[in-house]
């Protein structure tokens, strides 16, 4: 076993010190060719004003540590990240290094404005385990095929209307979680946001199994959509509703009243249905809770997200608690198999552990 130590000096930025860590891992090769290699590498300072790695350091350690040198070696070791390498240890080495190396294969990532400081507490080793196990999960959700399994073993949804909903859910799940590892909270929480409100309202969807209340939910978004259309188009939609759809003209009349919740009437009997009132209708109040927290979050109407939104491990901890919450209770309103729910199942044991550490 070769092991190689370099020591990151104050006065060293991203460029020297990646060039400097990828001249020793050649002068390996050559002097003990293909043999075991472990990588420990300390930093010295480089620290911000938070007491956090600068931009260089964290960059040194997730995009050149983690992308490139790992499968280099059998494992490597920075302050912010430990990983064995999963695969055999390539020992076919680039004869020099340039950045060229850490572009990927594609030109986007020119495109991107990265951001790393909000990634420090991901590359946790408890918080990157858990993450793992998450996205493990996820990828095996994602590989369901929704057009063929039956999500609802009734028949309420006859046009597959869930089906549909669950593929953007999916989607939106995807992105979410990607969020988070990229360190772009405040998306993060936007999509958390959007997430609450499609749990709430698939789950009173559920709930209900009524095919009546599917379908004044479908309607209301298309007549409530509609309004943004030109008369033309306006006029041939409600044309072909109300050609295939009898009684389309009572139907519209009445959804066309109150707000866009209105689709809820015949469950929650009000005139102008709020989301809180749908919340309560779940008997699932900390949820409204939870979306008003994200929502003055996303709109800044908090002092807290304009001066210190991720100022501590806590409240970077808290928006990972929220949005696992909700991943979770999405996932579970949609058949799963048995071993799926035992995974989900630790997940969410996991989740409150680590709370332990870091709230």
């Amino acid at each position: 076993m070769n092991k190689i130590y370099y020591k990151v000096s104050k006065l060293e930025n991203f460029e020297v010190a990646a060039r400097k860590i990828f001249n020793l891992l050649v002068e390996a090769q050559n002097q003990f060719e293909n043999e075991s290699r472990v990588l420990k590498v300390d930093i010295d300072n480089h620290l911000n004003e938070l007491g956090q790695f600068d931009d260089d350091m964290l960059r040194l350690q997730q995009e050149f540590g983690e992308l490139f040198l790992l499968p280099f070696f059998t494992e490597i070791n920075f302050p912010l990240l430990i990983k064995k390498n999963p695969k055999k240890q390539i020992n076919d080495i680039p004869e020099k290094f340039t950045l060229n190396n850490l572009k990927r294969e594609t030109s986007l990532s020119e495109l991107e404005i990265k951001n790393y400081y909000n990634t420090e507490f991901v590359l946790e080793k408890d918080v990157y385990l858990y993450l793992k196990k998450v996205s493990n999960v996820l990828k095996e959700y994602i590989k369901i095929d929704n057009y063929k399994i039956n999500i609802d073993r009734e028949d309420y949804d006859e046009f597959g209307l869930l089906i549909q909903w669950q593929s953007y859910m999916k989607d939106l799940i995807n992105e979410l979680y990607n969020s988070f590892i990229n360190g772009n909270l405040i998306s993060n929480v936007a999509m958390t946001r959007s997430l609450i409100e499609c749990y709430v309202y698939i789950s009173i969807i559920k709930k209900e199994k009524n095919p009546l209340l599917l379908q004044d939910w479908f309607f209301s978004n298309l007549i409530k959509g509609s309004k943004r259309y030109n008369e033309g188009n306006k006029e041939l939609l409600n044309n072909t509703l109300a050609q295939f759809f009898e009684g389309y003209d009572i139907l519209q009349s009445r959804l066309k009243k109150g707000n866009s919740n209105n689709w809820l009437s015949t469950v929650i009997p009000k005139k102008n249905i709020t989301f809180r009132d749908a919340c309560e209708y779940l008997n699932e109040d900390y949820i409204y809770e939870d979306f008003q927290e994200a929502s003055s979050f996303v709109h800044g109407q908090d002092i807290k997200s304009k001066i210190t939104p991720f100022y501590s491990y806590s409240s970077i901890y808290s928006k990972l608690y929220t949005m696992m919450i909700y991943i979770i209770k999405s996932l579970y309103l949609f058949d799963l198999s048995s071993e799926l729910k035992e995974e989900i199942d630790d997940l969410e044991f996991e989740l409150i552990l680590l709370g332990k550490k870091y709230l």
